[in-house]
């Protein structure tokens, strides 16, 4: 991965989200990623399948290949989404399928670096069942269809994503030099080009010189909380339907309180917990880390039983 690329993102959906207002993380564990095709993971979601198991993937270095993982950063092997095409693969996002029974896998082709990309596309399919190991590397999953998108002004760069459980696509851009503006259309099949809608711009701090750049974002299942994280920051939004997301927290978000070589990733996993992952960077492997959300006392002022002294920096 190039370092002042600032490429990735990653996103996905789990269980539950936090019933109060997330005040601050804390970590619960972190490991490297061992496979040693994964070194740019710019996107990640849990299996529904397999209890413990995290989907990614790389970004622009790589074919449409999705790998396995744990909390332990061990290779579980990868599986080839067949039919896709992979120009700058940037987030993986879980939610209703929409033209089918179920729940689907998303995997943004969404990256645009250079901002020349007349649209960019959304490639869906049934998660498949995880491989076997390292060795397991020759199954696929083929597509239900693409999604083609394109934005109602100019191209964008952007590395999240989420998928609705009323069936809306929301994509927050990473423009160098501008704010995180949110843009909404439907998952509804289809491949007619599609147009991207602006809803507005997200109470988030950006810069590219303090590491604030929207890197990918994470929706709870029942779609009342947004998580969107930068390289270095995490920001909690209550949904509101169609209108702009509420924000929860101060514009320069909650600080991630561990190094990565360069975050990119997010994913909700059980009720209080988030996974991230990072590109490799600089470093000589990318990583996986688990956080626990602790909220701040609720409005009835009584004690918050998640709640305790912030971790050590």
């Amino acid at each position: 991965m190039r370092p002042l690329a600032l490429i990735a993102a990653g996103l996905c959906i789990a269980a539950h989200a936090p019933a109060q207002t997330p005040a601050r993380v804390e970590v619960i564990d972190s490991a490297p990623l061992a496979a040693p095709r994964l070194v740019e993971s710019s996107g990640v979601t849990t299996s529904a399948l397999v209890p413990g198991v995290y989907w990614s993937h790389n970004d622009s270095s790589d074919g449409p290949y999705l790998y396995a993982t744990d909390a332990t950063g061990r290779d579980l092997g990868a599986v080839r989404v067949a039919g896709a095409h992979a120009v700058d693969w940037e987030e993986l996002a879980a939610g209703p399928c929409i033209v089918a029974p179920g729940r689907c896998l998303y995997a943004a082709d969404i990256g645009d670096n250079r901002r020349r990309r007349a649209h960019v596309v959304i490639y869906r399919f049934r998660e498949p069942p995880p491989p076997t190991g390292p060795a397991d590397t020759l199954g696929s999953v083929p597509l239900l269809d693409s999604l083609v998108l394109a934005y109602p002004d100019r191209p964008h760069d952007a590395e999240a994503l989420v998928v609705t459980p009323d069936g809306a696509i929301l994509l927050v851009t990473k423009d160098l030099f501008g704010p995180a503006r949110l843009f909404r259309t439907s998952a509804s099949g289809g491949s007619e080009r599609r147009a991207l809608a602006e809803v507005g711009v997200l109470e988030v701090e950006t810069g590219a010189v303090t590491g604030r750049l929207v890197t990918g974002a994470a929706l709870s299942p029942d779609g009342t909380l947004l998580v969107v994280r930068t390289y270095v920051s995490l920001h909690f939004f209550r949904m509101r339907g169609d209108s702009l997301p509420s924000p929860l927290n101060p514009r320069r978000g909650i600080t991630i309180p561990v190094i990565e070589p360069q975050g990119e990733g997010v994913c909700f996993d059980g009720p209080d917990r988030l996974v991230l992952t990072s590109e490799q960077g600089n470093a000589s492997r990318g990583t996986i880390v688990r956080l626990r959300i602790l909220t701040r006392q609720g409005p009835s002022n009584r004690p918050d039983p998640l709640a305790r002294p912030a971790a050590a920096r």
